[in-house]
């Protein structure tokens, strides 16, 4: 388990970047989950259509070859995201309490994603048959990756109602 987590340590490194940058077009516009979908939708060719599809041939290896190779794979396949998206982003902008509230809960969504992965990981590895969910774990992180822009107008339609608390 050591070695799927520090095999992620550039998936991370990318999806600060890709979060970042979806959080930037949902600040731009003012938080409103229509116009962040309409976003989307408008943007669909350029969020989905992108250099990240690579990461696709990384659930083909999860399911076709052993965990090493596709930890390797994660490495270099996210490295190359990274330096690409780090290239190509240039968004900046100011962190305010809704924006935080935001972050947090995507990183709930993190965090327990990972304690499930740990739970089940050691459920797993304590029984006297052996079987490693580890492929799976790398595919639902590459997936998530992939959908940013969709957690984060979930995330947005969710801590919706609380931005009025924060006023």
């Amino acid at each position: 388990m050591i070695y799927f987590y520090v095999s992620l340590v550039t998936y991370a490194c990318f999806c600060l970047i890709k979060f970042r940058e979806s959080l930037y077009y949902l600040m731009k516009d003012k938080y409103e989950i229509k116009k962040y979908g309409k976003r989307i939708y408008e943007n669909i060719n350029n969020i989905f259509i992108n250099p990240e599809l690579i990461s696709f041939v990384l659930i083909i290896i999860a399911l076709a070859c052993n965990v090493k190779t596709i930890g390797i794979c994660t490495v270099i396949t996210y490295t190359i995201l990274f330096l690409y998206k780090l290239k190509t982003n240039n968004q900046k902008y100011k962190i305010n309490k809704k924006l935080t509230l935001r972050i947090i809960v995507i990183l709930l969504i993190y965090l327990l994603i990972n304690i499930w992965f740990c739970i089940d990981y050691k459920t797993n590895h304590d029984a006297e048959i052996i079987f490693d969910n580890t492929a799976l774990y790398y595919i639902v992180l590459i997936i998530m990756a992939y959908l940013s822009y969709v957690i984060v107008y979930l995330v947005n339609f969710i801590v919706k109602p609380a931005d009025k608390l924060l006023k």
